[in-house]
């Protein structure tokens, strides 16, 4: 007889994957790497291409120095090679925490994983963050 009670009633361990997967929703955030859409330039500097450094300044610009980065839109540009390149770009983030951390996730996006060391990109996630950044001239001394 237990062992027919015991097949009707979900185990012990059932229930705690159950609780543990419910609580993982909950932590979901929704400025997760897998939420944030990109597109990169097809072209990409050399792996130790100096330029690549005009783009994470630029990039650490539009983020600014304040904490929460200022709600709306920001331009800037910065020059790289004593002009002969510059950087251009553009964000954009909602109010509240979500857009903050948002663009935290972009800047990362379009730096350090699957734009990095191209010369332009974008990154955004819909109603909450939008970067980008392109450099000119292109020329052919690329990847």
């Amino acid at each position: 007889m237990s062992s027919s009670s015991s097949s009707s009633s979900p185990s012990t361990a059932a229930v705690l994957v159950a609780m543990i997967m419910i609580m993982s929703l909950i932590g979901t955030h929704p400025t997760s790497a897998h939420e944030i859409t990109h597109v990169c330039n097809g072209a990409v500097f050399h792996r130790d291409d100096h330029r690549r450094v005009c783009v994470y300044h630029l990039l650490d610009h539009l983020l600014g120095w304040t904490d929460p980065v200022p709600v709306g839109e920001y331009y800037d540009t910065y020059d790289c090679d004593r002009g002969r390149h510059t950087v251009y770009g553009y964000r954009w983030r909602a109010d509240g925490y979500d857009g903050a951390a948002c663009l935290g996730t972009a800047k990362d996006v379009l730096q350090n994983r699957q734009c990095a060391g191209h010369i332009g990109g974008r990154a955004w996630s819909e109603g909450l963050c939008y970067m980008r950044f392109e450099m000119y001239p292109i020329e052919e001394d690329l990847e």
